[in-house]
């Protein structure tokens, strides 16, 4: 059994053309996220079956002076297009000086973050921040898509606060000036993840623009993927925190959109064998120390809610060579098993496919 083959309508990308590829498909994307998006997490997501990805936003500033770790940022493998380069930061012209430096890169197009509600962006006048100020916002968005040949999409929050709601302003001021796309997540900056994404922004947002809109917040199941395309409208949705550890849920969701069948949850060897794969290529790409550390939280999403995975997690932080956390977690492969929990005969895996256990 090939395990990424599913019977799935073909995906279709139309380099330069971003409404063309939203016509004729509804995109299941990978939103970013600071300090886990890298290219490893990318990869996986998109073998799962994420249909576009971006990397962790990126700061204008640090690639204009030329910075080593953020232009280290930029990099990724031909694997994981179509990809966007996000990017943020509040001066114009940096932003379009960064664009074009992101350009040569050769990503599928480059994404402008005023979403992000962190502390550090946010004090630099950067992310969220950026809903505040509208003349400025849209300055930025003028000078980024003048300065360059690719798409230009925009990611943004609905607001900076409750009395502040710009979610169709900012939307309507993308369309004005040659944004491909725009991405909204209907939360204010002041509730970060708190609370409910009101998804009936995104559906004033498509009623009142004609270029593409994708939807976020809250999609943590096929179901509210379907829900969300239901209710707003949307062209596309992008998951972000309920992919961490659950890679698979974009070719559940697209599974789901296609055939209204809802696959089973991968079972626990196949959850392990997914952690140590990134492990693996995690070891490959920062080295043995590095690699293993960046590691540790990830793991134990792919295990989480299973039985004794807080023992696992314990024991997790006291090691500090991959062949340990290999054992570790084969270990923890077998006790499961013995307890009931891994495949059985002709059970239906979380790619749709039947599996014998001989």
């Amino acid at each position: 059994m090939n395990q990424f083959n599913l019977p799935l309508d073909p995906f279709v990308y139309i380099f330069g053309n971003m409404p063309a590829n939203f016509k004729i498909y509804r995109w299941i994307m990978l939103a970013p996220a600071a300090g886990i998006s890298d290219s490893i997490t990318r990869r996986i997501a998109r073998t799962w079956g994420a249909d576009a990805i971006l990397t962790e936003l990126i700061s204008s500033e640090g690639l204009i002076r030329n910075c080593k770790k953020t232009m280290a940022m930029m990099s990724f493998e031909q694997s994981e297009r179509p990809i966007g380069i996000q990017l943020f930061g509040a001066e114009p012209d940096h932003m379009a000086e960064a664009a074009r430096i992101a350009s040569s890169a050769k990503p599928d197009f480059i994404d402008l973050n005023f979403g992000c509600p962190a502390r550090k962006v946010v004090a630099k006048n950067g992310g969220a921040s950026l809903l505040l100020d509208l003349p400025l916002l849209e300055k930025i968005i003028r000078k980024v898509v003048r300065a360059i040949n690719l798409p230009v999409t925009i990611k943004y929050r609905s607001g900076w606060d409750n009395a502040n709601i710009v979610a169709v302003e900012v939307a309507r001021i993308a369309e004005a000036n040659g944004v491909s796309a725009v991405c909204l997540h209907p939360r204010t900056r002041i509730s970060g993840f708190t609370g409910t994404a009101d998804w009936s922004h995104i559906a004033k947002v498509k009623q009142a623009v004609n270029i593409p809109v994708i939807g976020s917040g809250d999609i943590n199941s096929p179901e509210k993927a379907k829900l969300m395309f239901a209710q707003t409208g949307c062209d596309a949705v992008m998951i972000c925190r309920a992919s961490f550890g659950n890679p698979w849920i974009f070719k559940k969701t697209k599974y789901y959109l296609q055939t209204g069948e809802l696959l089973p949850e991968p079972d626990i060897n196949t959850r392990i064998a997914a952690a140590l794969e990134h492990l693996r290529l995690s070891v490959q790409r920062y080295g043995s120390w590095h690699g293993l550390i960046r590691m540790r939280s990830k793991l134990c999403w792919y295990i989480k809610g299973f039985p004794e995975a807080s023992s696992v997690r314990a024991k997790l932080v006291l090691l500090t060579a991959e062949k340990d956390v290999i054992n570790l977690f084969e270990s923890y492969k077998m006790e499961l098993n013995r307890a009931g929990y891994g495949p059985t005969e002709h059970k239906k895996d979380s790619t749709g496919f039947e599996v014998r256990q001989n």
